[in-house]
C-alpha cells in the first residue's frame, strides 16, 4: 500500500499542495489536453448530471461545464474545495466535502461519473468502485484516470526512478489489473487506455467502463 493511500494522509497531502496545486500538478501530471481525451471516451450528452469523485481544485469539473446537465464534486480537502469554489467558471458546479467511500449522495443519482487523479489514493479501490457503483445510474459510466504501473525498461532509468518513487506513494494498477478490479467491483464493459502528458505518455491509465442496466 502506497504511504498516502490513506484519508488521512491524503487530506494532510492535498492541504499543502492546495496553494500551489493548479500551477504546478494539474499543469504537469493532468494537463487540460489530456483530461479531454479522457472524457472522450464517454457518451457524454448534454442532459446529463456528472459526479467528480476527488474533485480536488475543480480543474475536471471546468472541462465539463456546457456539456453537461450538471456538474457535482466531492472531495475530502477543504482547501481543495475553497479552490474550486473560488473559480468564476464554475459558479454553478455543487461542491462538497466527503470521502469517496461513502458518497454522499442517494442511490442511482448520476449519469457519468468522472475521477481524474483520485484512485490513487484510494485504500480500498475496489470498495470505492462499488460506492460510485451505487450512486450511477443503471447503464451510467465511469471514467478512472490514475498511475499506470509499468514495467521497468533499461532504457528508460530515470522513467524507472519515477514509478519506484510512486509505488511508495500511490497506488496504481496495469490494464489487467484495472480489468479485474472494476469486474469485482460490478462493472461491465471495461476498457483501458494507456496514455500520459506528454512529457511521460505511458504515466496514466484511463478506464471506462458501465455500471449494469439491470443492476
Amino acid at each position: 500500500m502506497g504511504l498516502l493511500q490513506r484519508s488521512d494522509a491524503a487530506t494532510r497531502w492535498f492541504s499543502l499542495l492546495a496553494p500551489g496545486y493548479d500551477a504546478v500538478v494539474s499543469q504537469l501530471f493532468w494537463p487540460a489536453t489530456l483530461q479531454r481525451e479522457g472524457l472522450e471516451r464517454l457518451d457524454l450528452s448534454d442532459d446529463d448530471t456528472v459526479l467528480d469523485v476527488g474533485c480536488g481544485t475543480g480543474e475536471t469539473a471546468r472541462l465539463l461545464v456546457g456539456r453537461t446537465r450538471s456538474v457535482h464534486g466531492v472531495d475530502l480537502s477543504a482547501e481543495q474545495l475553497e479552490t474550486a469554489d473560488a473559480k468564476a467558471p464554475l459558479d454553478g458546479c455543487d461542491f462538497v466535502r466527503g470521502d469517496a467511500c461513502s458518497l454522499p449522495y442517494a442511490d442511482d443519482s448520476f449519469d457519468r461519473v468522472v475521477s481524474v487523479g483520485s484512485v490513487m489514493y484510494w485504500e480500498d479501490p475496489r470498495a470505492v468502485l462499488r460506492e460510485v457503483g451505487r450512486v450511477t445510474r443503471p447503464g451510467g459510466e465511469v471514467l478512472v484516470m490514475g498511475f499506470n504501473r509499468r514495467r521497468s525498461s533499461v532504457a528508460s532509468p530515470v522513467r524507472n526512478v519515477q514509478d519506484v518513487v510512486n509505488a511508495a506513494l500511490f497506488y496504481r494498477h496495469g490494464p489487467e489489473e484495472a480489468t479485474e478490479l472494476f469486474r469485482s467491483a460490478g462493472w461491465t464493459e471495461v476498457d483501458n487506455a494507456v496514455t500520459g502528458p506528454a512529457w511521460s505518455p505511458s504515466l496514466v491509465l484511463a478506464t471506462t467502463a458501465r455500471w449494469p442496466s439491470d443492476a
